[in-house]
């Protein structure tokens, strides 16, 4: 039989804190190796408890690992928001590398996880219906957060009001789930060690080239 998890040992009669450790092992296998393989079994492993404890918590395998998610996405979702530069605080070059980077950051650790999700679309529809709720917003934070900022700046004249926010929201969110796709494929071929890289494993050179673009895009002359 596994052994107790510490943190079941340290927090003897709570069930609560038995239920965010599996959703806290999961997410930690989701992180590493993806939806692929993810089995009962290895949850239980990782999270150093008996197979069958997390149906007493949970649906089964499934509903746990929306669950573990919802929870990482809703994470994510706040570092974003809380990093974002405020319109007006800065010049408008300055403001879309921020958005730019934020953007690169939150997809490196979200791609993986949704790209794991492509061969079950059941699970893919139940994690946005519980991110955003039947009948809710129609996109997540991340993306109306870049609209928002946008939308500001038309406000100040920064940005020319003829630009489309949402397709702003588009091109930086696509470019950033193309950067998350290509990097780990073509790290070893492209990078020679001279080029800056960014936090998220991606080049500095080519978020200055997407953000060249959005800055001519956007401009207000």
């Amino acid at each position: 039989m596994a052994r107790q998890a510490r943190v079941l040992r340290d927090q003897p009669g709570h069930p609560q804190a038995l239920r965010q450790h599996l959703i806290d092992a999961t997410q930690r296998l989701l992180a590493a190796h993806g939806v692929t393989g993810l089995t009962t079994r290895t949850i239980a492993h990782e999270a150093q408890v008996a197979d069958g404890v997390l149906y007493n918590h949970f649906a089964g395998k499934d509903d746990l690992v929306v669950v573990a998610m919802v929870e990482r996405f809703t994470e994510l979702g706040r570092q974003f928001s809380a990093g974002c530069p405020k319109p007006g605080a800065q010049d408008l070059r300055t403001g879309l590398t921020v958005l730019v980077q934020q953007c690169r950051t939150f997809q490196a650790d979200a791609f993986p996880m949704l790209a794991g999700l492509l061969g079950r679309p059941d699970l893919l529809h139940e994690l946005f219906t519980r991110l955003h709720g039947a009948g809710g917003r129609t996109h997540p934070v991340v993306w109306s957060d870049i609209v928002d900022f946008v939308e500001a700046e038309q406000r100040l004249g920064t940005v020319s009001p003829d630009v489309s926010p949402d397709t702003i929201a588009t091109v930086m969110f696509g470019a950033s789930q193309m950067d998350a796709l290509r990097e780990p494929l073509t790290w070893g071929a492209t990078h020679t060690g001279t080029e800056a890289v960014t936090a998220d494993g991606g080049s500095q050179e080519s978020v200055e080239r997407l953000v060249d673009v959005l800055v001519r895009a956007c401009r207000a002359d």
